[in-house]
């Protein structure tokens, strides 16, 4: 036995003693904490054993629900969602899949026997996963005949990993003394999720009640472990919903579950003014409003889900974003009920960080004026939701628009999109764009700030082609050329939120 088995079964089984010690059913008037796990915070064994700790840290003084995404063991491209993605992708080709499966299948393994010394937790763990894996095997080989992968096929296979996920998460946990129950979400909704209908958060939320109110029923004590994987999702769930779903899916257990708090746990200390791996001086922001924070998600910071701020926040549910490997570290907060305030940036001058969004689209369409300027807006948007093009920013006069499209987009989708609007216009695209956006909530009614951010890029001999501030009035974002993104926001960081 290796030093770090040694180790760990030591952990492990203090780990065990403790929580059967405390493990009282805790009372349905405690406190229910939902902890997000991402896929590289459980990853590996020494992983898994910080997420542990971190459960033992709540449990059982709290009610807790674990969610979880797919385990990545150094990166996310080496990731089990990435490998399944693979897999599928070589047997529509009629390749060989089998090299990508029996690596998911060799890092589960390795965590199941190295955490799981009990013979009973260790076989059902391992069964289960044999199994899984057995059905995506079967999958994989039927696409090699049928050559085509549906949305729904593409689901099912992207599901298998939150569900390997929750099945060794749970068996930990397991061992360590905890009541966890896998929950596999995979089948709430036969027919499919459509997340563009007005409301459908609110039938999802129901779906999970009744699925978690089960299991409580059942043990008052128990820690569900839940698949970040929800379910198949009209137009496939990387199309409705994006990469991260599992941030998407823990804020609406948390909203649905009526929860205290949303806890997500990552490698990320949270959320900087700056992306810290290129700015020296970007400092953690200890909360951000929640607007601030969904301006953020969308425009750049990768820390949460863009959808996961839309249900938190309307359930009044604050999130915190932690980092595995430093728990004590005190991250950031989303918190519904914070009001910003300029203590946050030198000298007070509003702008609580700066982002930055890479392979941007630029459409300039002018109406060739054979439509009626209200007419002519009509069709552009009816064109776009045809396509099903999504657009991040927009500057109009009456007969001529510019738009940025989102980067997800597909080349072919834009194609399409371009020969429709000749119809009703020239229209003329540029590419290799970016989005620099300053964000915050003193950025609204604050007057000479815009002077200050566009005079900084015009100093440095950088031309902005589109200029926009939304609605809310807490986001100034340009348009630039993509070489020039990184000096633009080192720029704009230091004229506003360093110290001079």
């Amino acid at each position: 036995r290796n030093p770090l088995s040694r180790h760990l079964h030591f952990t492990m089984a203090s780990l065990r003693h403790a929580a059967r010690a405390l493990a009282t059913a805790p009372p349905r008037s405690a406190p229910l904490i939902v902890q997000k796990f991402g896929g590289t915070s459980l990853g590996t064994p020494a992983k898994l054993e910080k997420m542990l700790g971190i459960v033992h840290q709540h449990y059982p003084k709290n009610n807790v629900i674990a969610v979880v995404s797919a385990l990545s063991t150094e990166t996310k491209a080496e990731g089990t969602t990435n490998r399944l993605l693979a897999a599928a992708e070589a047997a529509v080709a009629a390749r060989d899949f089998s090299d990508y499966l029996d690596r998911i299948e060799d890092t589960h393994l390795d965590v199941i026997y190295t955490m799981l010394k009990t013979h009973n937790v260790r076989e059902s763990v391992r069964a289960y996963v044999t199994n899984e894996l057995k059905v995506i095997r079967m999958f994989c080989e039927a696409l090699q005949v049928i050559r085509e992968l549906s949305h729904r096929s593409h689901d099912m296979i992207i599901g298998c990993g939150e569900r390997l996920a929750a099945g060794v998460v749970a068996g930990v946990l397991q061992e360590s003394g905890i009541p966890a129950q896998r929950v596999n979400l995979s089948n709430l909704w036969p027919e499919g999720l459509d997340t563009t209908k007005i409301g459908y958060h609110h039938y999802a939320k129901q779906a999970i009640v009744d699925t978690l109110d089960k299991v409580f029923t059942a043990d008052p004590k128990a820690v569900p472990v839940v698949t970040g994987y929800i379910g198949h999702i009209k137009g496939g769930i990387i199309g409705g919903v994006g990469r991260g779903y599992s941030d998407f899916t823990a804020a609406l257990v948390s909203a649905a579950m009526q929860a205290d708090a949303m806890q997500v746990w990552k490698e990320s200390d949270g959320i900087f003014t700056g992306n810290p791996t290129k700015l020296k001086s970007a400092r953690l922001l200890h909360y951000v409003t929640p607007r601030e924070a969904a301006e953020l998600t969308y425009f750049g910071n990768e820390v949460l889900h863009p959808f996961t701020m839309e249900v938190a926040m309307e359930a009044k549910i604050p999130i915190h974003i932690l980092n595995t490997f430093k728990p004590t570290s005190p991250g950031t907060t989303v918190d519904p009920s914070r009001v910003a305030d300029d203590t946050r940036a030198p000298h007070g001058k509003g702008v609580a960080a700066v982002v930055s969004k890479k392979g941007i689209t630029v459409l300039n369409l002018t109406s060739n004026r054979n439509l009626s300027p209200p007419t002519f807006l009509a069709k552009v948007f009816e064109l776009f939701n045809k396509h099903r093009v999504k657009v991040d920013l927009i500057s109009t006069t009456e007969a001529s628009l510019s738009l940025t499209i989102h980067e997800s987009v597909s080349a072919k989708s834009i194609e399409a999109l371009q020969t429709d609007l000749a119809d009703i216009g020239s229209c003329q695209s540029l590419t290799g764009r970016a989005i620099v956006s300053a964000i915050g909530e003193g950025i609204k009614g604050r007057v000479g700030l815009a002077a200050s951010m566009f005079g900084v890029l015009a100093n440095a001999g950088i031309n902005f082609e589109m200029i926009t501030q939304g609605a809310s009035e807490i986001n100034m974002a340009v348009v630039i050329d993509m070489k020039d993104v990184d000096k633009a926001v080192e720029l704009i960081h230091g004229e506003f939120l360093e110290a001079e």
